[in-house]
């Protein structure tokens, strides 16, 4: 197959969004949300369009403004709501000429931003050793060209470029729009990370089988290539049906779940092409290298 073919374009394209990624994260930083750092987050709608806010006195009092939407702005700080509700309502409608409602208001205490950070990292943790575990055991059998323990090595190298592109594109909605990384994002990394190996496990599993029933004659690029063109349309159609799902919360669904949607996506397209481009080539070339 093409893919196998031409292995080491589609990796070293990998190799380049990770970088690439890893670059935003170190020039723009991973701006974390009130959920772990403590805080308020508040949302605005105005009623009326051509309103205007006095960013000075928002920026003298440490509360950062992003405009969501045409008529609609959101105010991040690391105070409490009731500290910036006087000093918001000041600056967003100055002699009551503009009026407007509150539609959202997040507050979280420091103590349990922290707790939620120990939480998030535990659960991240126990997801991957659970993976590389049952991958392990799963492919038990399989000792030959390839060993059993190299499926979940692969699976865990290719999982960490599912999450580390999207998050670089997440630094980049970060620094443009004001996403954060809160509790919405750990979730859909974790679903991403579910439904990423549940698309590696397909595939490896029918390399597995094809071992068992290709004849000797049949090389192991050969045999990974066949089993790549017998699982890449179902891997695309069951891709192309959950972006589309989510397409449709993105642009019809609630506000406080676009970025988490929008995440999700990203992560369907990278964990999609890492599942058929690059995870079964890397063991034709660890095959290889070997």
């Amino acid at each position: 197959m093409f893919i196998i073919k031409y292995k080491a374009f589609f990796i070293g394209l990998s190799v380049a969004l990770v970088l690439v990624s890893f670059g935003l994260m170190s020039s723009y930083g991973i701006k974390k949300g009130i959920d772990f750092t403590g805080g308020s987050v508040v949302d605005i709608a105005y009623t009326n369009p051509g309103a205007e806010i006095n960013p000075v006195i928002l920026k003298e009092q440490e509360i950062e403004t992003y405009k969501t939407g045409e008529l609609t702005y959101r105010f991040i700080s690391s105070k409490t709501y009731e500290e910036i509700n006087p000093i918001i309502t000041s600056a967003a409608n100055p002699n009551n000429a503009t009026p407007f409602e509150f539609t959202q208001v997040n507050t979280v205490g420091p103590t349990l931003g922290a707790e939620m950070t120990k939480k998030a990292i535990i659960a991240l943790i126990v997801v991957v050793l659970a993976i590389l575990s049952f991958i392990a055991f799963t492919f038990r059998e399989v000792s030959l060209p390839v060993q059993s323990w190299k499926y979940g090595v692969i699976a865990m190298v290719t999982l960490l470029h599912d999450i580390i592109v999207p998050t670089g594109v997440y630094v980049v909605l970060s620094h443009k729009y004001g996403a954060e990384v809160d509790t919405f994002f750990i979730i859909a990394l974790l679903t991403i990370i579910g439904i990423s190996i549940s698309d590696k496990i397909v595939v490896f599993d029918r390399i597995r089988e094809n071992l068992k029933l290709s004849s000797k004659t049949n090389t192991f690029d050969e045999i990974v290539g066949m089993s790549l063109m017998q699982t890449f349309t179902r891997s695309i159609n069951t891709s192309i049906t959950v972006i589309l799902a989510l397409f449709a919360l993105f642009f019809f669904g609630p506000l406080m779940t676009k970025w988490f949607t929008l995440t999700l996506i990203i992560g369907m397209f990278v964990g999609t092409y890492s599942s058929i481009f690059v995870a079964s080539p890397l063991l034709t070339v660890w095959n290889k290298g070997k």
